[in-house]
């Protein structure tokens, strides 16, 4: 993955504990920590400092700010999900196709804004695991903070997001890492190369995730880690070259989710 150069400052007018707070994260990171201009746009300071992105401390908690815009942790449409689930009793395709059950334990390859992750962690409960992997530093440092920091007036929500581990790692590498049948269920949602749809809320996303297509290889890596391997995808037809043999949504889904099992 190619690296991503980013720097930590604060919000402009921002008391001491903060600008403390963010030279903490410098340090933690291991990424500088540059001044606030008093008067110039984020944009000047990402020209002169040659940077792709900044993680501003902010009162609310960690930010992102890119040319494509400013990202704040938040579940998304996951929480919409949630509410689907957990109140309505409706169905999701992802569960459907994740076939998990309480106690079981989830890798989540590419956690993303954890929408999905936080329906796997109500699935398995407090009595399962879910992990999940984020290859990008400025996104797993702003998702690992904000699953920690997002309010609601849900608690079971927050308990279900709070127990999701965010790791900072490579799927292709971190499997290598595990022993033999450590999760009950992998799950892959490799960034699209063109979005599905234009969603304000995931522009700013898209320049700092991780690019890198799904291969094979990492596949089969995945299927000696868990029995049940689920990717989504735009088609039926990439889902087969990934040796998929069952699919979840209807030919008027945007997405289908296939599912590999171990032989």
């Amino acid at each position: 993955m190619e690296k991503i150069r980013f720097a930590v400052t604060s919000n402009k007018n921002d008391n001491r504990k903060l600008i403390e707070q963010a030279k903490a994260w410098a340090q933690q990171l291991q990424i500088p920590y540059v001044k606030r201009y008093d008067n110039g746009s984020l944009d000047a300071m990402l020209a002169d400092h040659q940077l792709d992105t900044l993680l501003i401390a902010g009162k609310n908690g960690p930010q992102l700010y890119s040319p494509e815009g400013m990202l704040l942790y938040h579940p998304g449409l996951g929480k919409v999900r949630w509410q689907r689930v957990v109140q309505r009793h409706e169905k999701d395709n992802f569960l459907t196709a994740m076939d998990i059950r309480p106690g079981q334990r989830v890798l989540d390859c590419t956690v993303g804004l954890a929408a999905d992750a936080l329906l796997a962690s109500h699935a398995v409960g407090e009595s399962g695991m879910v992990v999940g992997l984020e290859a990008s530093l400025p996104l797993w440092f702003l998702i690992s903070q904000g699953i920690m920091l997002y309010k609601s007036k849900l608690p079971e929500l927050l308990q279900d997001l709070r127990r999701i581990e965010i790791i900072h790692a490579e799927a292709s590498v971190y499997l290598k890492t595990l022993p033999e049948n450590s999760f009950d269920a992998v799950y892959f949602d490799p960034m699209f190369r063109q979005p599905v749809r234009k969603s304000s809320e995931m522009v700013p996303l898209r320049p700092l995730a991780f690019h890198e297509p799904l291969s094979p290889e990492t596949v089969e890596l995945a299927l000696r880690v868990a029995p049940r391997i689920v990717i989504k995808e735009r088609s039926v037809e990439i889902l087969q070259e990934y040796g998929c043999t069952e699919f979840v949504g209807t030919k008027y889904s945007a997405v289908r989710f296939g599912i590999r099992k171990r032989q």
